[in-house]
Parts: structure tokens; sequence; C-alpha cells
């Protein structure tokens, strides 16, 4: 489960430092948004100002400056979730092409979210799926979640399953970390696997939610692929 720490201006510096020491991985996403840039890293800082992100390419679309945005950066076995605001980004020449943007975002407050990294894993190998209810005309399933992004999920069932496709549904589970999930669901993929302890695939592009539940699954999964981002990066 996720939990608010409140920071004093040395603790905030020196968790900055640690990050541009190490060159955390990191991403941004403008709030309320499902566009992400990931593969970025702390690389700088202007204290009290502004912190430096690297890693972004020239083609990638920048949010405006001003734009509100949720930054995440893992650290040892913590993904901290900063509230900030984008800066101007430092740019090079357009003729220099050996040196891509580096994005600025105001220096954060003091209150910083913390989920610890392997609440943030869905579906890994070293995981199993998480249990989750598919609810279809009234009848309810015990169902499996594969994979989620914020717009959609796979699940995986024991028994067949009869549905049409863009039926709605409801789905409900338990992320890691204690973040219950319920939303409806557009049935957008159906397969049968044989020989396989889930033989009924879904797919499902995700409908109604309260905005908050919308936007606390838009923070987990940016925790996620930042957590994956550092994976691949070292090989694991």
């Amino acid at each position: 489960m996720s939990e608010f720490r409140n920071l004093t201006r040395d603790e905030l510096l020196d968790l900055v430092r640690k990050a541009r020491e190490i060159n955390a991985p990191a991403s941004v996403r403008a709030v309320g948004s499902v566009r992400l840039l990931g593969d970025l890293h702390i690389s700088g800082m202007e204290p009290g100002v502004a912190v430096h992100l690297s890693g972004a390419k020239r083609r990638d679309q920048v949010p405006a400056k001003g734009t509100a945005v949720t930054v995440s950066i893992l650290l040892g076995d913590e993904v901290l979730c900063i509230q900030s605001h984008l800066l101007d980004a430092i740019l090079a020449d357009e003729s220099d092409t050996l040196f891509p943007p580096v994005l600025r975002v105001e220096w954060p407050s003091s209150q910083v979210e913390v989920r610890m990294r392997g609440d943030v894993r869905v579906a890994t190998p070293d995981l199993p799926p998480l249990g989750a209810t598919l609810e279809i005309a009234g009848r309810t399933y015990a169902a499996k979640l594969l994979n989620l992004t914020e717009t959609g999920m796979g699940l995986g069932l024991t028994e067949q399953v009869m549905v049409d496709l863009h039926a709605q549904v409801e789905m409900e589970t338990e992320l890691p970390g204690g973040i219950r999930i319920r939303t409806t669901g557009n049935v957008r993929h159906l397969e049968w696997l044989d020989d396989d302890p889930l033989p009924t695939r879904l797919g499902l592009v995700l409908g109604c939610m309260t905005d908050e539940t919308r936007e606390t699954l838009r923070r987990f999964i940016q925790a996620r692929r930042t957590d994956r981002s550092e994976k691949l990066r070292v090989g694991n």
C-alpha cells in the first residue's frame, strides 16, 4: 500500500542528490493523460528550483510548460511519486542533433507518495497473476488478471465463457499494495486455448470508473513501467 511522507527541505535535497548520483530511473506523465514519457533518469538539479531529467528524444511529444505532471522515480526498493509542473526544457540548437532535450520539472513539494517496488509488479515472471472477479450478464466468474494498462486489461478464466464481442462486463480486483479497482469493460478479444490452465482469454477496454480510481490506476501503471524500464536496462 502506498504511503505519503512529508520531507524536510534537507531530506528532499538529499533524496534528489542520491537520485542524481545513481542516475535513478524516472518517468513523467501529465496528470489526467495516458501518455507516458519513460526511460528517463535524474541527471541534474537546481536546488529549490528544478530537477533535470534526461533520456527524452527529440521526437517525443513533451507537454507544454506549466503542465501538471506526476514524476515517478525508482530509488532502491521504493518508487517515489511526486506531483510537479513542467518548466522550460534545456534545448540545444536544432542543427545540433547530438544533444537531446533535458526536461526540467519544478522542485517538488515536501509531500512524496511512496510505493514499495514489489507492490507495483503485476503478472511478472516471478509473481503469479492477480485474482479478479468478472461479472457477465448477472453471473460472476473467478478470473486472473494477466496484464494491465491505463486503457485495457487481459484476463484468463478456468471455465469456458460465452460472451459477445463488444459486450459490457464489470471487473473488480485488488492490486498489490491493497489498491482495489472496479471498472466496466468492453470485450474486444475472446480466445480459447487448448491445454492451458486458463483456457479462456478475454481482452477488455476499460470503461467507467471514478476519477479517483482512474488517476490511482494511472499512477500505479506509471510506477510499474518505471520499475520495468530499470529491469530491462540492467538486464534482469
